[in-house]
């Protein structure tokens, strides 16, 4: 599970009245993320679009990794979910998406 510090947990209501804010926040690598609750529920998580993008391709990657290892080719995907767990992609990451994406390729040449 999920687990979300208390600034990045917003009502729907603030999320409305400051949604400019908020999105800026996001987009701007300020936040990492911001939960939205309502009726005391988590309802969604805004995340930047290049984090969203990053995550895309870290599953695909799991999934082809996956598919390889059941195969009895090659790939390790629990190494992988290792690697990922490890280089976390936080707001603080001062790494593009084109190295994270790159030195995923690369631990993953290594698996194989």
């Amino acid at each position: 599970m999920a687990h979300y510090a208390r600034e990045e947990i917003m009502s729907s209501s603030d999320v409305v009245r400051n949604f400019g804010a908020v999105l800026s926040s996001v987009v701007k690598h300020q936040r990492e993320k911001v939960a939205i609750i309502r009726n005391n529920r988590l309802e969604a998580v805004l995340i930047a679009a290049d984090v969203y993008e990053r995550l895309e391709r870290a599953v695909e990657m799991i999934a082809a990794t996956s598919t390889t290892a059941s195969n009895g080719t090659a790939g390790n995907s629990s190494a992988l979910l290792d690697f990922l767990k490890k280089n976390r992609i936080s707001a603080a990451s001062q790494l593009s998406s084109e190295e994270i994406d790159c030195q995923i390729r690369e631990e993953r040449e290594a698996w194989e």
